[in-house]
C-alpha cells in the first residue's frame, strides 16, 4: 500500500477550519511572496524536507474540493488503488476547455497573451528546446492548477525546471525575467505575472517529453457545470490521444476541424438539453460522474 503525504496550503485568505481535516497543513498564510502564488510554499517544503522515496506528496489548494468534489480520504482511496509502478497521480479539474487545444501552452496562451514565445524563450534557454507549438497534451497528461500527488522522483524534476524558472525571473536586469514577471491578463485584470502560468505547466511539459514517467489520471472530464461542453471536449481528447499514439495525421486533421465548430455544437447542445429534446439524458449522465468518489 502506498504511503500518501498530502498536504492542503493554508493562505491567508483561509482559516484552517476551512481546509479538508484530512490532509496535512502546508502554512502559508505569511504570505511571503504573493507573486510567486502556491509555488512559494511548495518550494520552501521540497528544499528543505527528507522525502521518503517510495511514498507520495501533494501540495493542494484551498479549493481543492470545490474544484473536484473529492475529499482526502477519496484521494488517499485512489492513490493506494493505483498500480505501484505509478509515480504522479493527476486530479485536474474538468479539463474540457483545454481539450479544444493542441496542448496546454496553445491554451495559455489563448487565455494569457505571449505565454508561447516567453515559454519557447525559457525552455530555449534552459537548453532544453522543444518546439512547444508541436506538442500534443491530452487527458492523460494534463495538470491544472498543481493538482497531482507523485513520488520524489517526479517532484525532482519538476523542481529542477522551476528552480531555473524561479532564478531567471528574480534576475532585475534580465530580458527574459522581465517578460516573466510582465503581468497578464487573468480573470478580468491583470495582477498576475507571467510566470506564474508557465510554472503551472511544467508537469504537463515534464510528461509530455519525458516517457520514463508512468502517470495516472483520475477522471479529467468530471465537471459540476457546463456539462454541455463535454461530449465535444471528449471527442477532441480522444482524437488527440489517437494520434499521439498512433501517429495518423488523419487523426489530427479531424481534431483541428472538429474545434472549429465546436462553439456552434456547444449551443446546440446547450439549447437541447434547455428544450428536454435528445441530448437532456445523455448530459444527465455524464453530470452523475461529479458524485462518484474516484473512477
Amino acid at each position: 500500500m502506498h504511503s500518501v503525504h498530502t498536504y492542503q496550503i493554508l493562505t491567508h485568505y483561509v482559516s484552517r477550519q476551512d481546509l479538508d481535516p484530512g490532509f496535512a497543513v502546508l502554512d502559508n498564510s505569511a504570505n511571503e511572496r504573493p507573486d510567486w502564488y502556491e509555488y512559494w510554499p511548495i518550494r520552501k517544503f521540497l528544499l528543505a524536507e527528507p522525502l521518503d522515496e517510495n511514498a507520495f506528496y501533494g501540495f493542494l489548494s484551498p479549493k481543492f474540493k470545490l474544484k473536484t468534489n473529492l475529499d482526502a480520504a477519496a484521494v488517499r482511496e485512489f492513490i493506494q488503488g493505483s498500480d505501484p509502478a505509478t509515480d504522479i497521480v493527476l486530479f485536474s479539474p474538468s479539463i474540457h476547455n483545454s481539450a479544444f487545444y493542441l496542448n496546454v501552452f496553445e491554451h495559455g496562451n489563448a487565455e494569457h497573451p505571449g505565454l508561447m514565445q516567453v515559454a519557447n524563450n525559457f525552455f530555449a534557454r534552459i537548453n532544453r528546446p522543444w518546439p512547444l507549438e508541436d506538442l500534443v497534451s491530452d487527458s492523460r497528461n494534463t495538470v491544472y492548477s498543481n493538482y497531482f500527488i507523485a513520488k520524489p522522483r517526479f517532484w525532482r524534476a519538476w523542481l529542477r525546471i522551476t528552480e531555473q524558472l524561479f532564478a531567471i525571473a528574480e534576475l532585475p536586469q534580465d530580458p527574459l525575467g522581465i517578460q516573466l514577471r510582465t503581468p497578464t491578463q487573468y480573470r478580468g485584470s491583470r495582477d498576475v505575472q507571467m510566470k506564474i502560468f508557465l510554472m503551472e505547466r511544467v508537469a504537463t511539459w515534464i510528461l509530455i517529453t519525458d516517457n520514463s514517467f508512468r502517470a495516472l489520471a483520475r477522471d479529467p472530464f468530471v465537471a459540476r457545470s457546463r456539462i454541455y461542453k463535454l461530449p465535444a471536449a471528449i471527442m477532441c481528447d480522444a482524437l488527440k490521444i489517437a494520434y499521439s499514439t498512433q501517429g495518423r495525421r488523419q487523426y489530427k486533421d479531424v481534431f483541428l476541424m472538429l474545434r472549429r465548430f465546436a462553439k456552434s455544437w456547444n449551443f446546440q447542445i446547450r439549447a437541447s438539453n434547455a428544450l428536454g429534446l435528445g441530448a437532456r439524458p445523455y448530459l444527465q449522465t455524464l453530470k452523475s460522474y461529479w458524485d462518484k468518489k474516484a473512477g
